[in-house]
């Protein structure tokens, strides 16, 4: 007979190697946007790595509001309560702007056809443009938002689709500080400024523990 413990009560580490909670999850999609920005700077020639590494931050972002959920439906469990998905989902998606469009982009690129959800219009754009003396030439990935004719830029919206997630998983008693400044980012920080201390960190953001 097997010794196993049950599936519900063993570690997802067991198979993401380090990801065992939200907080661990906001700093995979910290990651993936971070990922997005350096080959929207570095490579501004690559269609396919921008296109792929937006994606990936949606997909992140929509397995971001799966393990919020997991984790605020065994709180509610464990408190003799029912979790309501539905409250809680309005609210997010109220915190969290970029969330509706993240899912949107998330299920159409996971289920083969078109999606758009709580994004009903919206749309990416990757075009060319020839730069200036500020800004070198290039593709350039926006998100526009249902009829509009100009979106943002899409590493910009992934910018505060991380901080307004950091903002409403601080308000859910899932994670603390104003700010978070995972270990790989730390280490990244590092590398640029070959300062081994935290006070290269920005402002207002503290260490992972």
């Amino acid at each position: 007979m097997s010794t196993s413990p049950p599936p519900s009560v063993r570690s997802a580490t067991l198979h993401t190697a380090i990801i065992d909670g939200a907080a661990d999850m906001w700093s995979k999609l910290a990651w993936d946007a971070d990922v997005c920005r350096d080959v929207q700077v570095s490579y501004p020639n690559e269609r396919q790595p921008l296109a792929y590494a937006a994606i990936n931050v949606c997909i992140a972002a929509q397995s971001l509001r799966d393990w919020v959920e997991s984790e605020l439906a065994g709180q509610a469990k464990a408190a003799g309560a029912k979790f309501d998905e539905t409250a809680h989902r309005k609210a997010m998606h109220a915190a969290i702007p970029e969330q509706a469009m993240c899912e949107a982009i998330a299920n159409t690129a996971k289920h083969a056809n078109y999606r758009d959800g709580r994004w009903p219009g919206g749309k990416v754009s990757l075009e060319w443009q020839e730069g200036d003396e500020d800004c070198p030439p290039g593709y350039m990935l926006h998100h526009i938002h249902g009829d509009s004719q100009s979106g943002a830029l899409a590493v910009n919206s992934f910018e505060e689709l991380c901080g307004n997630w950091w903002t409403f998983l601080r308000a859910l008693g899932l994670a603390q500080g104003m700010s978070r400044t995972p270990e790989w980012q730390q280490n990244k920080l590092r590398r640029i400024f070959g300062d081994p201390s935290d006070r290269m960190l920005p402002p207002g953001c503290c260490p992972v523990e």
